[in-house]
């Protein structure tokens, strides 16, 4: 008989185990001293230090005032407790939860130990991090603040300029002529931003058809170079290539990598005052693994505290940049090239990052991965 007790007071603790270790957060067993005497994997890496069972003190490794009056209180009244932690200075957000843990077992040492039934010895606490959750959210409203923007203010134009036509279109002309064309640049703009959020939806779903293929790194550059020399001649900018082992074949659908180039050089054009530099080009990593592409401008640059942010979507450094003092063509986008270049980029397995020094201009690199060639027999 005590075989078989022994045997499932062991496929317990085993069934205990495997249900705490099957937790995707972290969660600690502790005893009424705070003694922990159980500690799953996700809570070895939050308390980031070696913890060891029944020896230390969960006070000791996480000194979180929310989390030991949640236990406190738990201690005291033997009864579920819940609530949340959030760090000051950060984004971090927890959802705390505090559990007495009941069982026959636990009763009869209890009561051994002359302890009422109702008052528990061990305790569970689950730590369940909403920070990503809270920035989901926290993108969510601003996505949709951004494209209520961005789609009012075109749409409100329409609508004065549209007025305005039917007063001047019979008296004069010329005026009606004017005002129809800006409608056409209105229109464009919506229709552009509609096409860029389809197909930024379509590259972060997963659902964007791309055909990957071994690719010279120097086709990518000159085929972007053709394309854009009569832009960057037409607003005087120079644009040059720098190519280092451009036989390199990397692993890319080469329409949409052709877009990102294209998308990185017009920004470059289009911030680079008349005299300017735009360089285009590609090297090796020092990883022999990845093929770096570049685009270098000698523009009017980036804000430091601007940079982490300019992979956004709907994010723009300066409108005003390019309408008081900015000397190039400047002009206003949607705010969504770079979120799709960086999209793009990571749907290769590739990375994406900008470097900029305000007034003298700006890199924007990413990596692709070497094409694997196959061997020949």
């Amino acid at each position: 008989m005590g075989g078989v007790m022994s045997r499932t007071a062991l496929n317990y603790r085993q069934l205990f185990v495997s249900l705490f270790e099957a937790l995707p957060f972290p969660a600690f067993v502790v005893d009424r001293d705070l003694l922990i005497h159980y500690i799953n994997a996700p809570a070895q890496q939050l308390c980031q230090v070696s913890v060891s069972i029944r020896k230390t003190k969960l006070d000791a490794v996480l000194r979180v005032p929310v989390l030991l009056h949640l236990l406190q209180e738990c201690i005291r009244t033997s009864s579920g407790q819940q609530g949340q932690y959030e760090k000051g200075d950060s984004d971090i957000t927890w959802n705390i939860a505090v559990a007495p843990l009941r069982h026959q077992t636990f009763q009869k040492q209890a009561q051994a130990n002359n302890e009422t039934e109702n008052c528990p010895r061990y305790f569970a606490v689950t730590i369940e991090d909403l920070s990503e959750m809270h920035r989901l959210e926290r993108v969510q409203r601003d996505f949709l603040a951004n494209i209520s923007h961005e789609l009012r203010t075109p749409l409100t134009s329409v609508r004065l300029m549209t007025e305005t036509l039917e007063d001047v279109i019979e008296t004069d002309p010329d005026k009606a002529q004017q005002f129809i064309e800006k409608i056409e640049t209105e229109i464009h703009y919506l229709s552009g931003l509609v096409a860029e959020l389809l197909e930024l939806s379509r590259i972060e779903s997963g659902q964007m058809p791309m055909s990957i293929e071994p690719v010279e790194a120097e086709r990518l550059v000159r085929e972007v170079m053709a394309r854009m020399l009569p832009l960057a001649q037409r607003h005087r900018v120079r644009m040059l290539t720098e190519i280092e082992q451009g036989k390199t074949m990397v692993a890319a659908d080469s329409k949409l990598i052709t877009r990102v180039l294209f998308n990185l050089v017009h920004n470059a054009i289009k911030f680079t005052s008349t005299g300017g530099m735009v360089v285009i080009g590609t090297a090796p990593q020092a990883d022999q693994r990845t093929q770096r592409f570049y685009v270098r401008d000698t523009g009017v640059g980036i804000r430091e505290e601007d940079l982490p942010r300019v992979f956004e979507r709907f994010f723009k450094t300066d409108r005003a940049r390019s309408k008081a003092n900015f000397m190039g063509p400047g002009g206003g986008g949607t705010g969504l090239g770079l979120a799709i270049a960086r999209q793009a980029v990571e749907a290769h397995g590739g990375h994406i990052w900008a470097e900029s020094v305000l007034e003298e201009g700006s890199t924007f690199s990413f990596t692709l991965p070497i094409a694997v060639q196959a061997a020949v027999k």
